[in-house]
């Protein structure tokens, strides 16, 4: 356990002095900022448009937030209330013959209401969503599995 914390603070420390070495500005970078500027006040509806889609977090719309606010502070009330309000929808969608349909959203609502969320610096089990893509401790990778495979002793 010890090398893998050694290897993960190696690695700590190559990433800081790679962000670092790139962040060291080139006369190169320095020539071309003109142009990216007048590109980007050309166009400056994309700019806007990518600010908005960033800003949507569909878990933090109010239904969703007013659900989770209530679960924890009484979980048994809301999921009884939440499964007659669904019992309620399911059969109404069925009378008018658009059962399936809200079934399948019933579904996808579900999902989305089980994923949570991270508390500030929790990290994930999948290493992309963590910043520098850092593994957690103990988790197998291809590497690790390359290595034990091809220096296996038979």
């Amino acid at each position: 356990m010890d090398k893998v914390r050694a290897d993960l603070e190696a690695y700590r420390q190559r990433k800081r002095e790679e962000d670092a070495a790139a962040a060291v500005v080139t006369s190169k970078s320095i020539e071309e900022e003109p142009k990216r500027r007048r590109s980007e006040s050309a166009r400056p509806w994309i700019a806007h448009a990518y600010q908005l889609l960033d800003a949507i977090d569909p878990l933090d719309a109010w239904p969703l937030r007013k659900w989770r606010s209530s679960f924890d502070q009484s979980p048994t009330a809301t999921l009884a209330a939440t499964a007659l309000l669904y019992l309620v929808g399911q059969i109404y969608f069925v009378w008018i013959e658009f059962g399936a349909v809200f079934f399948v959203f019933a579904c996808l609502t579900g999902i989305c209401l089980g994923l949570g969320s991270r508390r500030q610096g929790e990290v994930s089990a999948y290493s992309v969503f963590n910043s520098n893509c850092e593994r957690l401790l103990g988790s197998m990778t291809a590497e690790h599995f390359e290595r034990d495979m091809l220096h296996r002793k038979n």
